[in-house]
């Protein structure tokens, strides 16, 4: 009976250790993804800017690992999501407004105070929203509303590593703080991006995802800054482009209406 009993209770131990685990497991990777945003600041703070940015990306590793190992293990919790935005709020708004801001905008300090804080702003603006819309589940699957703010800072990230130096062009600047002024514009728009949640291997279609997937893992292979740069700014333009085909599309709802109704009359 006592060796019945101490095989019950060790049984018991080792399905709380493994409990523990799974609930550990995405809350590590989120540390990691603060932790990466921490040396990012550091570097850039130090001048060495395209380790700096190469940080950034590997705390966006972190993060798009923690949510995706959660949902498998089906381990999320309050506490992880809360923790998951305060670690994207250091690493995605924080990192990347200093490294911008040292890279290519201190020496114009009103335009660089400005438009990076307004970018950390924006940031901090679109996890509250996400928050809050995912509390009362309202988030779709499909698509994020407003730019995630991983892929805001992907987009200032691999603009320093694309150029390595600020170029010498009298106007740079002024175009660089654009560049910032409308990235965090996007992160609070309603504008929708695809989230890629909805990806489902096991349909017919999976051959053409995995197809398209190869083609970027290729291209960031053999030409990574590049690839890197391009992917960042075309997925930040996608947002805007499917609000116009989805407007074009209701105008041309609209004017359908109006002639069948106009053909009803006639008739």
């Amino acid at each position: 009976m006592r060796k019945k009993g101490n095989r019950t209770k060790v049984k018991a131990k080792r399905k709380r250790i493994n409990y523990n685990v799974v609930y550990f497991i995405p809350s590590l990777l989120t540390i990691l993804n603060l932790y990466m945003g921490f040396v990012s600041i550091n570097f850039a703070i130090k001048g060495k800017f395209q380790l700096s940015g190469l940080f950034i990306i590997l705390a966006a590793v972190m993060d798009l690992m923690d949510g995706r190992t959660a949902r498998a293990l089906r381990s999320s919790t309050p506490l992880g999501r809360e923790l998951d935005s305060i670690a994207d709020i250091v690493s995605f708004g924080v990192a990347p407004s200093i490294l911008i801001y040292l890279w290519a905008l201190k020496d114009f300090p009103k335009l660089g105070y400005f438009v990076s804080f307004l970018f950390l702003v924006a940031g901090a603006l679109r996890l509250a929203r996400f928050n809050v819309l995912a509390k009362n589940g309202i988030t779709s699957k499909k698509y994020f509303v407003g730019l995630p703010i991983p892929s805001a800072a992907i987009i200032l990230t691999s603009t320093v590593i694309f150029f390595q130096k600020p170029p010498e062009w009298n106007l740079f600047p002024i175009l660089l703080g654009v560049i910032v002024f409308l990235t965090a514009f996007l992160m609070i728009s309603k504008f929708k991006f695809r989230s890629f949640k909805d990806v489902n291997l096991k349909s017919k279609e999976h051959y053409l995802t995995l197809f398209f997937f190869s083609i970027a893992l290729s291209a960031l292979a053999a030409w990574p800054t590049k690839t890197l740069f391009f992917l960042s700014y075309g997925y930040a333009i996608s947002g805007p482009v499917l609000a116009i085909k989805e407007f074009i599309k209701k105008v041309e709802k609209i004017e359908d209406e109006k002639e069948n109704e106009q053909a009803k009359q006639t008739i």
